[in-house]
Parts: C-alpha cells; sequence; structure tokens
C-alpha cells in the first residue's frame, strides 16, 4: 500500500511540473495520469542507463547477441566550451552506437545484451533483473534452452575441455558451439540451477516454468546451486566496492608516492586485495566445479584489474620478484578468461579484442622480467621461447584485427549525410 501510496504522490508531482512547464502531449493538448504513466513504464522497460532512445528501444534482448552497444566516449577534437571560456573546454559525448559483433544474415533481428555492466552475472540474478526492468523471462533449464533456440538434439553436459583445447576444428563462430557454451557456462557442478524462491516470489507470474518438486533431494541441489553462485557474487560485489575505492585512492593522489605513510598504506590494501581475488578464483572453480562458469569470467576479470592496479599504481613499492610473480599470476588467469569468452561471444567480439591485448602485454613484460619464471608455467601453446614470442605477436594481431572492425566513425558517418 505505501508503494502505491508514493506512485500516486509522484504521479501528481510530474503532472502538476508538466503544468507549470507547459510540457504537453504533441497534440498540445494537457498530459493527464494515464500518460504519466504511459511515460513511466517506457522509461523503465525501454531505456538503457543513460536515457531512453528511439531506435535502440527497438532492440530485443538475446543470450547470444549479434550486436554490441558503444557509450558516448571522448574522443579527441570532441570538445565543447563552457561559459564561451577556452580555459573551460571539456570534452563532452556525442553519440552512442550499435555494432554487429559478427556477420548478420539477411532478415535476422538485431538484438543486444541488456545487461553489459556487469554482464557476467550468475542465472538466476540476470532472470531475475531481465523481469524485473523489462518484464520478460528467459526461464529455467527447457524454457532457457528454447530461449537460446538451441537444437533438440544438441547436448547439454557441459563442453569439456577435450571438446575445445587446443583443437583446430573446433569453430568458435558456430552459433550452436556458441549457444552451447553460454547454457553450459551457467551448470553448477553439471546441473543446470533452478531460480531461488525469493527470486520466484519477486517475480510474481513466472513460477509456471520451475519444477516443483515438493521438497525432494533434487529441490535441495538446486538451492544449494543457488546459494553457491549468489554467495560467490555477493563476495564480487563487495571486492569491487573496495577495488573501486582504491582506483579513487590513487587517482586522487597522482603525484604523491612521497607521501609515503598514506600511499604504502594504500599500497598494502590493494596487494591483499590481489591475493584474495586470486583465492577467490580457485575456492569458485571448486565450488562451481566449472572452470568455465560465467561467474569466473567476472572473477578473472576482476582479478586482472586488480594486478593491473598493483602494477601500475604501485611499481615503486615492488621488487622485481614480486614484480614477477604478480605477471606469473597474471598470465594463467588472462589464458583462461580469453578462452571462456571466446566460447560464450565467438572470435570477433570486443570485449576478446581486449583481452588478447592484456594476454599480448602480459607474455611481453614477463618476457623481459623472466623468461625462465614464463617457462615454468607451462602455459598452453607456448612450451618455448620461441612459441612464446609467437603467441604474443598472435595475440597483438588479433587484437588489432577485432578493433578494426569496430572503427567507432559515427562522427565522420554523420558529417556525410549532413
Amino acid at each position: 500500500m505505501e508503494g502505491d501510496f508514493n506512485h500516486v504522490n509522484e504521479v501528481q508531482s510530474l503532472l502538476a511540473m508538466a503544468k507549470e512547464e507547459n510540457i504537453t502531449n504533441s497534440d498540445g493538448s494537457p498530459l493527464n495520469s494515464r500518460d504519466i504513466n504511459r511515460l513511466l513504464l517506457a522509461l523503465r522497460y525501454n531505456g538503457f542507463e543513460s536515457g531512453i532512445y528511439l531506435h535502440f528501444s527497438m532492440f530485443n534482448h538475446d543470450e547470444d547477441p549479434n550486436c554490441i552497444k558503444f557509450r558516448p566516449s571522448l574522443e579527441e577534437g570532441n570538445e565543447t566550451k563552457v561559459n564561451n571560456s577556452d580555459d573551460n573546454a571539456r570534452k563532452l559525448p556525442h553519440y552512442s552506437e550499435a555494432r554487429t559483433t559478427r556477420y548478420v544474415r539477411k532478415g535476422e533481428a538485431l538484438t543486444l545484451h541488456y545487461l553489459e555492466n556487469p554482464r557476467e552475472v550468475s542465472h538466476a540474478t540476470r532472470r531475475k533483473i531481465l523481469w524485473d526492468q523489462h518484464r520478460f523471462d528467459i526461464g529455467v533449464e527447457n524454457a532457457y534452452r528454447k530461449f537460446l533456440h538451441l537444437p533438440d538434439d544438441v547436448t547439454f553436459n557441459g563442453i569439456s575441455d577435450d571438446d575445445v583445447g587446443g583443437t583446430k576444428d573446433y569453430d568458435y563462430d558456430d552459433q550452436t558451439n556458441r549457444r552451447r557454451a553460454i547454457y553450459a557456462s551457467e551448470l553448477v557442478n553439471g546441473e543446470f540451477p533452478d531460480s531461488s524462491l525469493e527470486e520466484h516470489k519477486a517475480m510474481g507470474t513466472i513460477n509456471n516454468t520451475t519444477n516443483s518438486n515438493n521438497g525432494n533431494s533434487k529441490d535441495q541441489d538446486e538451492e544449494e546451486d543457488v546459494t553457491v553462485t549468489s554467495n560467490i557474487e555477493k563476495s564480487l560485489d563487495d571486492l569491487e566496492e573496495m577495488l573501486q575505492e582504491l582506483q579513487h585512492i590513487f587517482q586522487n593522489t597522482k603525484g604523491a608516492l612521497n607521501q609515503a605513510l598514506p600511499y604504502s598504506g594504500a599500497f598494502e590494501r590493494a596487494a591483499a586485495l590481489e591475493l584474495t581475488f586470486g583465492e577467490l578464483v580457485t575456492a569458485s572453480r571448486s565450488s562451481l566445479g566449472n572452470d568455465h562458469h560465467i561467474l569466473l569470467s567476472r572473477c578473472r576479470r576482476m582479478h586482472l584489474d586488480s594486478i593491473e592496479l598493483v602494477l601500475s599504481k604501485c611499481s615503486d613499492f615492488l621488487t622485481e620478484k614480486q614484480s614477477v610473480e604478480l605477471m606469473a599470476r597474471f598470465l594463467p588467469t588472462v589464458q583462461m578468461l580469453l578462452e571462456s569468452q571466446k566460447r560464450r561471444l565467438g572470435s570477433h567480439h570486443t570485449h576478446v579484442a581486449a583481452t588478447y591485448h592484456d594476454f599480448s602485454m602480459g607474455i611481453q613484460s614477463l618476457l623481459s622480467l623472466s623468461s625462465r619464471r614464463l617457462l615454468s608455467l607451462k602455459l598452453e601453446g607456448m612450451g618455448s621461447l620461441e612459441e612464446c614470442s609467437m603467441m604474443e605477436l598472435y595475440c597483438r594481431r588479433e587484437k588489432e584485427r577485432i578493433e578494426r572492425l569496430y572503427p567507432r566513425d559515427v562522427e565522420e558517418i554523420l558529417e556525410m549525410v549532413k
């Protein structure tokens, strides 16, 4: 009742503001409560984080989308003067872009993944967010397989490394392979977890897509699976908050390396956080029983971010041996992240390009710091220094190849059509 009362007050407040500001419908008629409610629903179920857009709102969600949305970026030359003062000139974003991430057949719908930040959340969490914000259900188990448009004859017991690892015949860009990998990335110890009871209550009318097993052992196992993923997500949320706080501290202490006491304290926190992320990756692999679970991609990505933070902001506090060991933890993490991303996203995705870049830079760094330590990692396809150099070159070229697929030239296109 309190929520209904607050909503009525909100609508009345907006109606009063519309009247005061002379905001009307396109035909000049005054706004009424129905108009306001329609606008609120449109914003809630069709809006993006940065606003609502006529063309972007036409994109449907897909767990395996063929497009990616780029937010406005601060490019060189994209400057807007503030208060007509050159001294206050600053760069402002202009346009968002949607780019295809693979070849699209004629007549195929263009789709986006509605969750991009972060995209790597558990099925249960993603299901609840999509229902709460967009009012559609991706379902569980059989319903989810149909949502992915997987053929009936495709097996769903996961994809082993023997299926993919190192085999030249495996096609990362085959739609069935990719969607099978997306499904497999949700499995916990070989089983697809059900959504939790709390989420079913929150989603109201979607209980018909779940299995009712009257409290049997399978129900208990599914609840345990959801608990595993929710615990990992809670840990990730807490650690990410700590990481962002440290990034803010380092950003605001540029050039303050001589202030040893506060900076060294932040260094110790950053070093401890990196180790905690590494431990979370190890513990999550064990509890999930799935090396390529969707949450492990987020774990690994944030582990890489924490290592980069220590290396880039705390180099004055690191010995050469510490730098070597950080890179020795960086490379296995980035290699596993790259494999997981290629399985789920294909080989042309911009996220894959970023990870190729990280892999290339990591190999370069450890080659220069300690080639012996690099070889001791025994990474796949990197059994000799020559193979390590070839892998570095391959990653660099793949990063450049993928980047060329996303020219971000919307400003030039708009200039041409003026």
